[in-house]
């Protein structure tokens, strides 16, 4: 009755550990496809540079978060979510924490990436910063790729999140159903 969701669970922990790290590391990429622009305001700047300023307190954030986020997600494993057949109140916060957090930091990723994307598109001058990078042999791109990628992994985060309710929600009547069994209610 109980193998199922415990080869669930202790998967399902160790990918939301997962998560956490990849959400760090793209915390560190966020700035890294915006550099030529920021190069480019020694020469004065392309018209929308701009926005690798803007985007300094999202990135600085962004790493605040991720850290939360492997801190959070080691929780579970401190109270033995990942191995533990009936849950206790510890187990239980262990779990609402971390999906509470993971949702938080989706709204706060998807929120900012998209609104940098528009950023991005809608003020940079794409002909005058290509002429400049290849000029000066800086970095230059056009992607909205790592905006886009910001947008998977809070969709990602949120299905963590589904996930580790629904296995609590799973672990919760099984628990249920064992007890009413071991007291003689159901045949």
């Amino acid at each position: 009755m109980f193998k199922p969701q415990m080869k669930f669970q202790k998967i399902l922990f160790t990918l939301l550990l997962i998560l956490s790290g990849v959400v760090f590391i793209y915390s560190l990429g966020i700035m890294t496809d915006l550099y030529g622009l920021y190069q480019t305001q020694a020469l004065g700047g392309v018209p929308g540079s701009k926005i690798f300023a803007d985007m300094q307190g999202y990135n600085h954030n962004m790493v605040l978060i991720s850290i939360a986020l492997i801190i959070i997600s080691c929780l579970p494993f401190v109270v033995a979510s990942h191995k533990r057949r009936k849950y206790y109140i510890g187990n239980t916060v262990a779990t609402y924490v971390q999906a509470c957090a993971f949702v938080a930091a989706a709204v706060y990723l998807a929120i900012n990436a998209l609104k940098f994307r528009n950023q991005f598109l809608t003020t940079v001058d794409f002909a005058y910063y290509k002429t400049v990078a290849e000029a000066m042999n800086f970095m230059y791109t056009d992607s909205t790729g790592y905006f886009l990628a910001g947008v998977v992994i809070a969709v990602l985060l949120v299905a963590g999140a589904a996930a580790a309710v629904y296995n609590l929600t799973w672990k919760t009547k099984l628990v249920k159903q064992e007890d009413a069994i071991l007291k003689g209610e159901v045949r």
